[in-house]
């Protein structure tokens, strides 16, 4: 048999790297890459270069509400950053608040003395580079004369702080919020904090106070959240919910200073602290700071249209409790009993009569976590919520819903705190710092 024989010539030797020492170098190159970027970024960040509270509007932030609010899961500092870096990032946001207020002495008629100065102290923190500035209500919203302190680093020598005066102008504020804007004549190179969702709050967390207790400017305290959604009975007129609480420290010059997350964002602005009751035990560590999602919505009626809407139903009621159901011979443990309905108002106009007990609001249960009073102040005047519950009708429990359009609360609709809304019974035991 014949057989056929070809000479195979082999493929000539490539020239150049081999395929494994260009994917070494790309992936070598690529790791150098993205740590220039970083180092470059956060020496950026440092040097002011750029400004992290203006790095550009989240689509998902509303136009009316302020641009320096971070939506973003990530942080604005790295995992080994401290609350150090933090505190350093936002010296310049934080200001003093000095107040000065006349007041007539019924007793200095009898000596020939005038009206008396009372001085004031207090925190705030800048919202944008236009000079608004954020802080409450009793700091600020009675004051005949308002001077703000902000502190800077120079830029040319970064161990000097320049400290600035000036004039504030009192904008708008609301009692019942305890929460006022005031503005200064300053140059744009103020720098505005930046807001964070305290909707994404636990206990637990990690969190920092900043502020001028006693006149220590730009003091820290450093604690955790201790709970949510507290209520205080400030007065006999109001009653704030949805507060945070905090063990970090808090004293007289705190008010209207941010409660910074680890993240570096304004979670709350620092309101109160509880005392104790009488000369009882007296607390320690128990601070009280309003909500940055609260504080946000509220400070931008308060910019926009001069005063806060409040939504209202127009009711007053108590939770239930199996102490309740057993006095009253109700059909339910949990939810809430109406008190009373007031004339004119849309509890009376969609039929809701004393007596009545709910147990759910947009079929969501209502609880002390879930209280009436904080689930209408997060919705908007015009709107319209469901209310199921049960009603006697002389022979038996029925369940029915009703339907109410919220109307905004007339300034003589105030309910004072019911015994029930006023922790462990105590007397207003809380503070004003």
């Amino acid at each position: 048999m014949d057989t056929q024989t070809t000479n195979y010539n082999p493929r000539p030797k490539k020239r150049g790297p081999s395929s494994g020492a260009v994917i070494f170098l790309a992936v070598f190159f690529g790791i150098i890459g993205g740590i220039a970027g970083t180092v470059g970024t956060m020496w950026a960040i440092q040097n002011n270069k750029i400004n992290i509270a203006s790095m550009g509007p989240n689509p998902s932030v509303s136009p009316g509400l302020p641009q320096n609010i971070n939506t973003n899961k990530t942080s604005f500092f790295s995992s080994g950053s401290s609350f150090a870096d933090i505190a350093d990032e936002w010296n310049d946001s934080v200001v003093n608040v000095n107040t000065m207020k006349q007041v007539n002495d019924p007793m200095s008629m009898f000596f020939g003395g005038g009206p008396q100065q009372v001085k004031g102290l207090g925190t705030g923190v800048i919202v944008d580079k236009n000079g608004y500035i954020l802080t409450n209500f009793h700091v600020a919203g009675d004051a005949d004369n308002i001077t703000v302190t902000v502190l800077k680093k120079d830029k040319n020598s970064p161990d000097k702080v320049i400290s600035k005066q000036y004039k504030a102008t009192f904008i708008a504020g609301d009692k019942t919020e305890d929460l006022a804007v005031i503005k200064i004549q300053a140059s744009n190179d103020l720098k505005p904090i930046v807001f964070g969702k305290s909707s994404l709050l636990r206990p637990g967390d990690p969190v920092m106070a900043i502020g001028n207790p006693f006149g220590f400017e730009h003091t820290v305290s450093v604690g955790v959240v201790s709970a949510l959604n507290r209520s205080l009975p400030v007065d006999e007129s109001n009653v704030m919910r949805g507060m945070i609480q905090t063990d970090a420290s808090i004293n007289p010059g705190n008010s209207g200073g941010p409660l910074m997350n680890a993240r570096g964002e304004l979670v709350g602005i620092n309101t109160a602290v509880f005392l104790g009751q009488g000369n009882g035990p007296q607390a320690t560590g128990i601070g009280f700071a309003i909500p940055s999602d609260r504080a946000v919505l509220v400070m931008t009626d308060l910019r926009t249209k001069g005063h806060v809407s409040h939504p209202y139903v127009g009711v007053s009621y108590q939770l239930i409790t199996p102490e309740l159901q057993d006095q009253l011979h109700l059909p339910i443990s949990t939810g809430i009993y109406i008190n009373d309905s007031m004339k004119n108002s849309p509890a009376s106009k969609s039929g809701i009569k004393k007596g009545d007990c709910y147990t759910e609001i947009d079929g969501i249960a209502l609880s002390t976590q879930n209280s009436l009073s904080e689930y209408i102040a997060k919705k908007n005047i015009g709107d319209s919520v469901s209310l199921k519950g049960m009603r006697w009708d002389g022979s038996k429990w029925g369940e029915f819903t009703v339907k109410i359009k919220l109307e905004e609360k007339p300034n003589q609709a105030v309910k004072a705190p019911t015994q029930q809304e006023t922790p462990n019974n105590f007397p207003f035991p809380f503070t004003l710092p």
